[in-house]
């Protein structure tokens, strides 16, 4: 990185282990999509509310755990006090990527829809409701609003009409 305090710019350069030297402009989204949640968790001075649209864009299939585990990362861990080394920092993504719902763990899943609702005058109006997977411990108040592993099939196997698939053999099918 190089600072151009004339201009108020940082430079960004990536340095591969070849020794080849990358300018920003030349990564692909997904790699800088990376580095500026690397960036996020390194830095302690960014506290709060942290929200990210689909995150996992641009990022390789393969790199996927590790993009989920640095955005957890990103979070306060509850188990710990915050400070420096534990920001207080609460993160909310959405996403549509069976991918990530596959890898975040079932406790830390909301789903979103709409339901109808009346209004006080009697109007009905539709509202955003965030719903837990059953079995987890937001969904013990025991309210019956909650979504079960077959309302997310689509998120938890391969869709129907896949044109590739794995045999049992580890084998292209």
């Amino acid at each position: 990185m190089q600072e151009d305090d004339v201009r108020e710019l940082l430079t960004i350069r990536l340095h591969e282990i070849s020794g080849m030297v990358l300018p920003a402009r030349s990564l692909s989204e997904g790699t800088l999509r990376f580095l500026a949640l690397c960036v996020l968790r390194e830095d302690p001075e960014i506290r709060g509310l942290v929200c990210m649209e689909e995150p996992e864009n641009g990022i390789h299939p393969a790199n996927l755990s590790a993009m989920v585990d640095l955005v957890r990362d990103l979070a306060v861990d509850p188990q710990e006090t915050p400070g420096d080394d534990n920001p207080f920092r609460q993160v909310l993504i959405n996403t549509h990527s069976p991918g990530v719902v596959q890898l975040v763990d079932s406790q830390d899943l909301l789903f979103a829809d709409t339901s109808a609702h009346r209004t006080g005058s009697g109007q009905v109006t539709r509202r955003l409701r965030l719903r837990p997977l059953a079995g987890t411990w937001r969904a013990a108040d025991g309210n019956g609003d909650h979504v079960t592993k077959l309302d997310i099939l689509p998120y938890l196997e391969a869709p129907p009409d896949a044109q590739l698939s794995l045999d049992l053999d580890g084998r292209a099918a």
